[in-house]
């Protein structure tokens, strides 16, 4: 008895997951990744604070922020580049680059422009 109970579980799952996995597909195709080229960062906060602003941004899946470097050790806050990954039908580009833009402070005001869609 124990042994058709985890058989018909199993099976249960099973077929869930693929009931699943059709929707699961579309709503991976809803989404868009976008990269920005984001100035006025100086240091490690900064990136702290445009994560944060991002984190904001209710349809943002992910971000994945890379910053260059100069020599083998120091980085080059010049070159710093975020690929945003949200839903298109929830938010647009403008609202990511009025939430980076908003991030900034007195002392470090960031901008942003996209460089990629």
């Amino acid at each position: 008895m124990l042994r058709l109970v985890q058989t018909m579980t199993l099976v249960g799952t099973m077929a869930l997951s693929l009931v699943g996995l059709p929707g699961f597909a579309a709503e991976s195709q809803k989404l868009q990744t976008v990269t920005l080229q984001i100035d006025g960062m100086t240091c490690g906060a900064c990136v702290k604070d445009v994560k944060a602003a991002f984190a904001k941004v209710s349809s943002v899946s992910s971000v994945e922020i890379t910053v260059g470097k100069k020599w083998l050790f120091f980085f080059d806050y010049a070159d710093v580049r975020a690929a945003v990954t949200f839903d298109p039908e929830k938010t647009d580009v403008g609202a990511l680059i009025k939430a980076v833009e908003s991030a900034g402070t007195a002392l470090s005001a960031y901008t942003a422009r996209v460089l990629k869609e």
